[in-house]
């Protein structure tokens, strides 16, 4: 029997990025939906994404953003392109924290720092950066033992993770580490990224894809402008830059028009 996971994380206010890709992991026929963390922060619709995944009983870790909403903290722990874009990710952040009701922070200070599962012999962990360290990242090109301690430390077969925005598969033997992307990190221009894993109960063989997600980009940039939120992490999400300034793509047209809105 196959058991299918989907897989989603960074959704940063995203709701019609959120909403198209539910809509797409139903039509896949998931048995159930992990969410990575950084459900605010960056993006008009804190309130809603966080309605949305409690109405469908999402399993939920918690993100970098989300802990410094609940605790009122005035940073995330991110580093930024420089301190224009420091002063922004400040602004934005103020104006999260006054959006989101008070049942709405007890849910994000609830929110657990890891998900561990079995599916059959197979022990998942999921976590928003890296475990024990919610704001970490797999720096690029690291040798292979740092991935067999990752896995040997923490006890797990498959290694779930966010906050980076960037899809990664890294197997090593039979065991795997997983990023899905992100719904509104600026993965890729004008559309979410989802990852599905699927796994053999029986041989616990497992297998990734992933999918490429269009959403309603017009109601998300009147929302924003609406809001009157910062106008270059708006740019961020249509043209597939990361919040925090990093490019995800290599596009110069999209770099063009970076410099032309």
């Amino acid at each position: 029997m196959q058991l299918r996971i989907g897989i989603i994380s960074d959704i940063h206010g995203n709701l019609p990025g959120l909403e198209a890709c539910l809509r797409t992991l139903d039509d896949e026929g998931v048995d159930q939906i992990v969410c990575l963390g950084d459900l605010v922060q960056f993006g008009p619709y804190p309130t809603e994404v966080i309605d949305l995944l409690q109405r469908n009983n999402i399993d939920t870790v918690q993100g970098n953003c989300d802990r410094a909403v609940a605790k009122g903290r005035d940073d995330t722990g991110d580093s930024f392109e420089n301190v224009h874009w420091d002063n922004l990710a400040f602004e934005m952040l103020q104006w999260t924290k006054d959006q989101i009701t008070p049942e709405q922070k007890r849910y994000l200070k609830k929110l657990p720092s890891e998900l561990r599962f079995n599916v059959g012999s197979r022990r998942i962990l999921c976590v928003h950066g890296l475990p024990g360290n919610i704001s970490g990242s797999i720096k690029q090109n690291v040798s292979s033992q740092v991935y067999d301690y990752m896995f040997s430390r923490n006890s797990c077969d498959i290694l779930i993770l966010g906050h980076t925005h960037e899809m990664l598969l890294q197997p090593r033997g039979n065991r795997l580490i997983i990023n899905p992307g992100s719904i509104g990190g600026g993965t890729l221009p004008e559309e979410a990224t989802v990852a599905v894993l699927n796994i053999n109960e029986e041989n616990t063989t497992a297998s990734v894809c992933w999918h490429r997600v269009p959403f309603d980009t017009v109601s998300f940039e009147k929302k924003y402008r609406h809001e009157g939120l910062p106008e270059t992490f708006l740019k961020c999400v249509l043209l597939g830059r990361d919040p925090r300034g990093k490019w995800h793509n290599s596009d110069y047209i999209r770099r063009q028009k970076w410099a032309e809105r």
